[in-house]
Formats: structure tokens, sequence, C-alpha cells
């Protein structure tokens, strides 16, 4: 089913409010839409619109935990959507997405070395820290390995593969090895991603990150299809392939790896929503790319509202959610017709 992508943006925007909005509402205490909105407004403009009728412990759960938790949200799912584009495009594979090709598991080793292992040998990065060098290493090792001998996008697939089962080892490794429950907690937090860790300082540089790799990408929409057609044919177009490829994994990388300093490994969503972005809006870039965007922001808001909603008391970790949601939906997929990136 083919829908106008101007159709498929407007109905993201206003799931993104209403998705948002209860967002902030649900938790452990339950809040007023109105109180929220009153509140946003006063703490956005920095003076008092609206006359306080509220606890301020109430404005204090609103701007300082619940509303940065559902901007990483909207952040993760767009990101990590992007990078899936990058990722399938580069490798003309559907199955290429950064939890497939290894970076989200370096970056959680990352992540969890510096929880286990910090202060040893007098090193002590904090677990964003860890996970964004990790991942960054991760990225350019797998490129680097596909790229010897021959460059092959089923060879990328398959390096990428064996490296995340190669770091997801080393990853459970650290993890049965951890002191104490304080770092067994911190472990599991990257491992299965989580999304209540959102503070203000770390989103805006995701945020400007996310800004800066769309506007370089959206220039990029003619080359990306052009592409997928293959390398030869682009090289016969004027695409400079090798030019490309080093800025597609430049992107991929350092995206994937500020997402996963914050939220830990969340699989699927850069492997799903492209695919159904493709099916509603073509496979066109100019046009798949801001479709997948919002869609991948709905896609981690909704999960993580829904979650919210059905678990009040409990945190759930979203990377778990996502992979019981997103595996057998991509599997129906392949079940069902023969992808390729033309359908």
């Amino acid at each position: 089913m083919r829908i106008k992508n101007r159709n498929l943006i407007l109905m993201s925007i206003v799931l993104i409010i209403i998705l948002g909005t209860i967002g902030v509402t649900v938790g452990s205490v339950s809040l007023s839409p109105t109180h929220i909105w009153k509140i946003l407004v006063n703490r956005s403009l920095n003076k008092e619109v609206f006359s306080i009728e509220w606890r301020k412990s109430t404005e204090m759960i609103v701007w300082n935990l619940r509303v940065p938790r559902v901007i990483l949200a909207l952040l993760g799912g767009a990101g990590l959507s992007l990078v899936g584009i990058l990722m399938q495009a580069l490798t003309k594979n559907s199955l290429a997405s950064p939890y497939i090709l290894g970076i989200s598991s370096g970056a959680s080793t990352g992540a969890v070395a510096s929880i286990v292992l910090g202060g040893l040998w007098g090193i002590n990065f904090s677990p964003g820290i860890g996970a964004f060098i990790f991942g960054t290493l991760t990225a350019f090792l797998v490129f680097y390995l596909a790229g010897n001998g021959g460059y092959s996008s089923t060879k990328l697939v398959l390096i990428g593969v064996a490296v995340s089962s190669f770091f997801s080892g080393i990853t459970t490794f650290l993890v049965t090895t951890a002191k104490n429950e304080a770092q067994l907690r911190g472990a599991m937090f990257w491992i299965s991603g989580s999304l209540a860790g959102a503070r203000w300082d770390s989103l805006i540089t995701i945020f400007f990150v996310l800004i800066i790799s769309i506007i370089l990408v959206s220039f990029k929409y003619r080359e990306l299809n052009i592409l997928i057609a293959g390398d030869e044919l682009a090289e016969t177009l004027g695409v400079d392939v090798k030019k490309l490829r080093f800025f597609i994994v430049l992107i991929s990388t350092f995206l994937t790896g500020f997402i996963v300093s914050a939220t830990g490994v969340i699989g699927f969503v850069g492997l799903v929503i492209p695919h159904i972005c493709r099916g509603l809006v073509g496979s066109n870039h100019k046009r798949l790319i801001p479709s997948a965007i919002l869609l991948g922001a709905v896609f981690l808001l909704g999960t993580d509202t829904l979650t919210r909603l059905c678990f009040r008391t409990q945190e759930i970790p979203i990377g778990v959610v996502t992979s019981i949601l997103g595996a057998p939906f991509f599997m129906s997929i392949l079940r069902k017709n023969s992808y390729n990136f033309g359908g």
C-alpha cells in the first residue's frame, strides 16, 4: 500500500504529539495533560505564562525525567532508522543495520567495560564515552575487514555478524565477572537498552549530531538512489563510490555511537522501519529519508509508551521490547515476499 509522503509525515507528527503527551503522563505518578502542557510552556519560555497550580515536585518529574525520556525516544528512533537506511543502501542488503553489523554490540562492550573495569590501570571512562569509542572502532574494523581483498556487501554483513558475536561474548564475560550488584545492573542497562537515563545535556549533543546528519544525508539522496543499483553502474553515472562509502560509514558510525552511548543497545529499529517505509512511500531516498526518520521516532516512542502503560511500577528494557516486536515482524516480511530495493 502506497501513501503520499506528505500524508505520512503529517500523521507521524500528530502521533508524536499524542504519544508524547501520553508518555509524559504515565508512570508511577499519573499527571494531568493540562498541567504537563502548562509546565512545558512555562519552562520553554523561561517565564510564568500560566500561574502555578501544581506541586514543585510535579514540575521536576515532568521537566527533568519524563520529557527528556520522550525526546530521547524520538531522537533514538529517528537516528537508528536513518542509519538503517544508509547501511542498507551501502550494502545493497536488506539485513544490514547497526545491530547486525556489530556497531551496537561493540558500543555495548565499551560501556560495560567502563562499568566493570572502571578505574583499572588508572583508566576511568564514563559508560557513554566507552560506548562511543568502542562503537566507532568497531565500525571501522568491520568495514576495514570487509574491504580487505575486495569489497563485498555479503562479506560486510557476514563480518559484521562475526564481530557482533565476538563483542557479545566479551560483554557476557564482563557481566559474569562483575564484582557487585550495582555493576551488574549498570551493565544490563547497556545490554538490554533503556531510555530511563535520559538527561538534557546528552540530548542536546544527540540532537545536533542528528540534525547535521540529516542535512548532510539529504543532499546525497540522488547518489544513494544510484548506489543501490550497483557500484559499477554508480561509477558509470559519475558517483564516486569510495567517497560515498566513506561518507556513509562516517555518518552511521558517529550517529550510532552517540545514540547507543545514551540508550544502550536497541535492536531492530534500523532494520524494520526502512522496510515499512519502502512499502509505504517507495525507494526514492528523497521521500524515504524524512518518512523513515519520523516513523522511527513514532515507533520507539510508541513502544516505550505502551510498555510503560502496561508496566507502570517496573522498568522494562526498551531493547527487549523492540526485539520481541521487531523479530517476528521482520521474519513475516521475509516469509511473505522476496524483498528487493525496487519494491
